[in-house]
């Protein structure tokens, strides 16, 4: 545990020949093994180069890639107009001699550095030893004051997934998922208490038809609903929807003739229309719902409870949990009416054809209309959610809220900050966060039951069932590690849905998720798997024991691109968790593990492994232990 401590990582760099440790205010040196290089590396520029030792860190970049350099110098920001190949050779020329690195060489306008292994993995096998599970996270990120760990931490509620009771479980209920529970777990890794929150959507019209086709079209069953609650609400939502649709068509054909002005003929009214028929059951229905009527929030209540303890076991076989079930149901109506008297006595509320509304426009924003009560007297979505963020900060004391929610709900979100401006809680408004990600994220329409989670979650087991009856061998590796073709297929569709940019549109593709191709979820888990295997049939040593004839075992390119591949995850954590993006985590631990398959194909047999070569591999085994874990892969024996 010596590096754990400022003195001790000092006496392991005195072990190593290099000075005392520059000190630098924004750099994490007991958190990320590439800050200590950048420091010395600053003092040498500083030194070389002639500059400010400010200027010669603010140069250092990291190039994101071993192949490119473990770090680069950007030489036009040491000396403007200087021709960058004469000006680092200067340099190079005047390199002093350093424990940790290799001679520079120049390329364009980099200066590369590249570490010297020897060096390397006496400083980063202890590093990440020492470190073991929080190896890769800066704790101190998620302090009120970084520098006092007695500060305290920030808090950051989290809301993600929130399907729709009796509606379609849809491809982007999939990935916010996903995404949600990933960026939850990578806020706690860094320190931040964490809230995260199912916001159901359990009160809206829709759910007001589900009850009358339960109520007023008999078309609930008991049987069914015990058998399958969340595919029978949708079953009857289906049913009411198809035989609605016809009336919503007709209301929109005469709304937009209304508004072309081309209805004088027949002088059909959309508000005569929508009394009528389902239409008016439906809002009936939920006028029951905002009044009280015991028998309206009885049945609704019981479609989110049944719900609920259904959607936290298929939840559970993704690896996700959550500290709260909310849900429009759960917004106090006294702070909707307080917000709206708010709204009023600032003037900022319109009435319009018996919709209480805030023209944006009229406050710069885009999007015309933000109704806060429509035509019937209900409370409106808008409303609920302003409600909501004012209720969840009195609970949480939050420092941030995250929405992760696909980017059609853009627009709300900006009304949701911009309407708490309005009304003076700019501090409150500052504070949340739209996670937006692709629209455009889908599974696919030939799916079997791929309108509920329970029948996705099938069809990614069934697909893995099927990859593993080619490959029994891994099967076999597998299952002697805990997994099962249950959690293997959703290991797979986890991590199918964060290895692409948020801003992608994503289809889910089952047979490419469970496939044991480079970067997939199986993947990754059989590479960790082989490395866990060999820790318990090797001994592992010390890197203090470790001596330069063995170290020489590890300078070959496999073995050293992995060192220095390893030494980059705290940075890789810190971009990803700045981004919001973990996209980034699954190409580096897919670099990882390509690296650490070529390493055992390299080797003859378990027999040729030297201590350096072990070591290192088991250095690998926890990188790709704590960014799994950070993903939501891991064993159930885990």
């Amino acid at each position: 545990m010596a590096t754990l401590t400022l003195n001790g990582l000092e006496a392991a760099l005195g072990n190593l020949h290099l000075d005392p440790l520059p000190a630098f205010e924004s750099t994490s040196p007991l958190e990320k093994p590439l800050d200590i290089a950048r420091t010395y590396l600053a003092k040498i520029i500083e030194s070389v180069a002639e500059v400010e030792l400010d200027a010669a860190y603010n140069a250092i970049h990291w190039p994101n890639n071993v192949y490119n350099g473990d770090l680069v110098v950007i030489l036009p920001k040491l000396s403007r107009g200087a021709d960058p190949e004469e000006y680092g050779a200067q340099i190079t020329h005047k390199f002093p001699r350093c424990p940790l690195f290799m001679l520079p060489f120049v390329d364009g306008v980099h200066l590369r550095m590249q570490f010297d292994i020897r060096s390397l993995a006496r400083l980063l096998l202890p590093y990440i030893r020492d470190r073991n599970k929080s190896y890769g996270f800066d704790l101190s990120s998620g302090l009120r004051d970084p520098g006092d760990t007695e500060s305290g931490s920030k808090s950051l509620v989290i809301e993600f997934s929130s399907p729709n009771i009796g509606d379609k479980f849809y491809g982007k209920h999939l990935r916010s998922t996903v995404l949600g529970s990933h960026l939850a777990q990578l806020h706690h890794a860094m320190g931040w208490d964490v809230y995260s929150i199912n916001y159901l959507g359990d009160w809206s019209k829709k759910t007001a038809l589900v009850g009358v086709g339960w109520e007023d079209l008999g078309l609930g069953s008991e049987e069914k609903f015990a058998q399958d609650p969340i595919g029978h609400l949708l079953e009857i939502y289906n049913e009411v929807e198809k035989r609605f649709a016809p009336e919503q068509r007709h209301a929109k054909e005469v709304r937009d003739k209304s508004l072309k002005g081309a209805d004088e003929v027949n002088g059909e009214d959309t508000a005569v229309i929508e009394s009528q028929g389902l239409f008016a059951k439906r809002n009936e229905f939920f006028t029951r719902m905002e009044d009280g009527d015991p028998r309206a929030v009885d049945l609704c209540k019981r479609f989110r409870d049944v719900s609920i303890e259904h959607y936290k076991a298929l939840y559970s076989r993704l690896n996700v949990t959550f500290d709260e079930y909310s849900g429009e149901s759960q917004v106090p109506v006294s702070t909707m009416n307080e917000i709206e008297q708010t709204l009023k006595a600032k003037g900022l509320l319109e009435e319009q054809e018996g919709s209480w509304l805030i023209n944006m426009k009229k406050h710069g924003e885009k999007g015309g209309a933000a109704i806060i009560r429509d035509r019937t007297g209900s409370h409106t979505y808008l409303l609920r959610d302003i409600a909501a963020v004012v209720e969840r900060h009195e609970k949480y004391q939050f420092d941030k809220m995250l929405y992760v929610v696909a980017s059609d709900h853009d627009l709300h979100f900006q009304r949701v900050a911009k309407i708490l401006d309005l009304m003076g809680m700019t501090d409150l408004s500052r504070k949340l966060q739209h996670v937006h990600f692709s629209k455009n994220s889908q599974v696919p329409e030939d799916t079997d039951r791929g309108d509920v989670l329970d029948g996705i979650l099938v069809q990614s087991k069934r697909t893995m069932e099927k990859a593993l009856l080619v490959d029994a061998d891994k099967m076999s590796f597998l299952e002697e590690s805990g997994h099962t073709t249950d959690s293997l297929g959703a290991a797979g569709l986890r991590l199918d849905g964060l290895r692409a940019k948020r801003a992608t549109d994503h289809v889910c593709d089952f047979e490419q998720s469970v496939s044991f191709t480079h970067g997939t979820g199986p993947e990754l888990l059989f590479t960790l798997a082989k490395v866990k295997g060999l820790r318990e049939r090797q001994d592992i040593p010390d890197a203090a024991d470790l001596t330069d004839d063995d170290l020489a075992s590890i300078q070959d390119e496999t073995f050293s691109d992995l060192l220095r591949t390893l030494a980059q995850f705290p940075d890789v954590i810190a971009s990803s968790h700045k981004a919001l993006e973990p996209s980034l985590i699954v190409s580096f631990l897919a670099s990882v593990s390509g690296q650490v398959s070529e390493s055992l194909v390299n080797l003859e047999d378990e027999d040729s492994i030297s201590p350096s070569q072990a070591a290192v591999l088991d250095a690998a085994r926890q990188v790709l232990e704590n960014g799994l874990r950070l993903l939501g892969l891991w064993a159930p024996s885990d």
